[in-house]
């Protein structure tokens, strides 16, 4: 049976669900441009939960019981969102980090963008190390943890786009850098090699010496 406490508690669930998570589905959606499977189906289960408390057979207890689970998977699909933005954008740091390589980043900004870059990236690397080990323990620590992680990378994406200029510019010298040196390194081995040439061939030798007498 369905009592007023109940109602709150579920339109509580709702609110919860429009506000917190489905701006991070979008937000999934919107970088990865795919719906994880797994979020489906805990979406799926939370709804189930709370359907099944509007049967006209449930007593209190039992409506109270599946509100209960509904919001452990309200509190399972935030996690789970956070997770896979937490991927995407340690993956995107990383996909820097190799794009970057033969690139001297530490002169960016001055010589503060590499410290800072490096500092926040040791954030967020030890926020999810916090939350998986909580995740199994006490989930809304793990939860807040994940979050922790999501805006610390959050914070990274925007530092690596501000640079995307001066990264593409950079790569542009060094590619150039690049060619130049190839192209010399060409000519002085063509050079070397007409020089041994001269030195070495004998039909060379005997024409040279045909020119000075």
């Amino acid at each position: 049976m369905l009592t007023p406490t109940h109602r709150k508690k579920i339109a509580s669930l709702y609110t919860n669900y429009n506000e917190v998570i489905r701006p991070l589905i979008s937000e999934i959606e919107a970088r990865q441009e795919v719906f994880p499977a797994p979020l489906f189906n805990e979406i799926r289960a939370f709804n189930d939960h709370i359907a099944r408390c509007y049967l006209p057979d449930k007593s209190g207890d039992q409506v109270s019981e599946e509100i209960k689970k509904a919001e452990g998977h309200i509190i399972r699909i935030t996690l789970d969102c956070f997770k896979y933005l937490d991927v995407f954008l340690h993956d995107k740091v990383k996909r820097f980090e190799r794009n970057t390589r033969n690139i001297d980043i530490s002169v960016f900004d001055n010589g503060s963008f590499y410290p800072k870059f490096c500092n926040l990236q040791k954030q967020a690397v030890q926020h999810v190390r916090e939350a998986k080990k909580s995740e199994s323990i006490d989930s809304i620590t793990s939860l807040n943890m994940y979050q922790l992680a999501y805006n610390t990378y959050c914070e990274i994406e925007v530092l690596i786009d501000d640079k995307t200029a001066e990264i593409r510019w950079a790569k542009v010298r060094f590619t150039t850098k690049k060619v130049i040196n190839s192209i010399l390194w060409t000519l002085a081995a063509i050079l070397s090699g007409l020089i041994s040439l001269f030195l070495t061939c004998e039909e060379v030798k005997l024409i040279l010496t045909g020119l000075v007498k």
